[in-house]
């Protein structure tokens, strides 16, 4: 239902509706994304994330799936393969060395057990293992990096972005820093203080379009001022998705059904 609303400052006006809410996040467990391994130009990546989606699908982890991304990767997508590839090449090494008795007893303790800066003393090794980490790193960053990928509906295999239908990153609202209560969220409150967040800050809102068009900013109870940046399939008529940035907060906030305001 909708009803017209008079200016509560000035000359805005406003307009109340009726709608069901539901919160949501960017975690991949929620979205139905999960972070996989590329396989440089064969069309398959390697999944790394393992658990049970909020909708049912099972993420297993290390079994290969189809890639449908042709789009070449992003800067952020080699660097994170560099990183992941070239810790792992490197401790591959130092555990390589380690059980190959490379060092022999100098390299243990009376108890036995390996001593690390013993291990990273000697030259050969560390050379080793920095060899390792370097080759990781290169692969990592051309080859094999690590990408997120739709892992359900028809997007399945694709590369999942993070954005929205307008190609902003989704954010929560965010009140002005007089209006957060330092006595329920202090470390919040401090990471805001100490970063000079202190603005308030529209969050971001999926919705009908036919509805509430983008751009329509929308006050919602337990939720603060956002702006409709996004849609969603299963989005239609008085439903609003609202974006949080924790999934612990989405699933405290869960789906309501709130008297929203939208500005004329």
């Amino acid at each position: 239902c909708t009803s017209a609303m008079g200016a509560s400052s000035g000359d805005t006006k406003f307009t109340s509706h009726a709608v069901e809410a539901t919160a949501y996040s960017s975690d991949w467990r929620s979205c139905g994304w999960e972070w996989g391994v590329a396989l440089g130009p064969i069309p398959v990546y390697v999944p790394l994330c393992a658990g049970t989606r909020p909708s049912g699908s099972v993420a297993r982890p290390f079994v290969p799936k189809r890639k449908r991304e042709v789009n070449a990767p992003h800067k952020h997508d080699l660097l994170l393969g560099a990183l992941c590839l070239s810790t792992a090449c490197a401790l591959g090494a130092t555990v390589r060395y380690a059980c190959s008795g490379h060092l022999g007893s100098a390299g243990r303790s009376a108890a036995g057990h390996l001593r690390l800066d013993k291990l990273l003393a000697n030259r050969t090794v560390l050379g080793g293992i920095l060899q390792a980490g370097a080759v990781g790193a290169g692969l990592g960053g051309t080859v094999f990096p690590v990408q997120r990928f739709w892992a359900e509906t028809n997007l399945a295999g694709f590369g999942y972005a993070g954005t929205t239908c307008t190609g902003a990153f989704p954010k929560q609202a965010r009140p002005a820093i007089t209006r957060h209560n330092p006595i329920k969220d202090p470390v919040g409150f401090l990471q805001r203080l100490v970063t000079f967040r202190w603005r308030p800050r529209l969050g971001t809102i999926a919705a009908d379009t036919t509805k509430f068009p983008l751009k329509s900013k929308l006050f919602v109870p337990g939720y603060g001022w956002g702006v409709v940046e996004d849609v969603g399939g299963a989005i239609r008529g008085d439903k609003l998705d609202l974006y949080f940035n924790k999934r612990n907060d989405a699933l405290e906030f869960g789906r309501q059904r709130v008297e929203v305001l939208m500005v004329k």
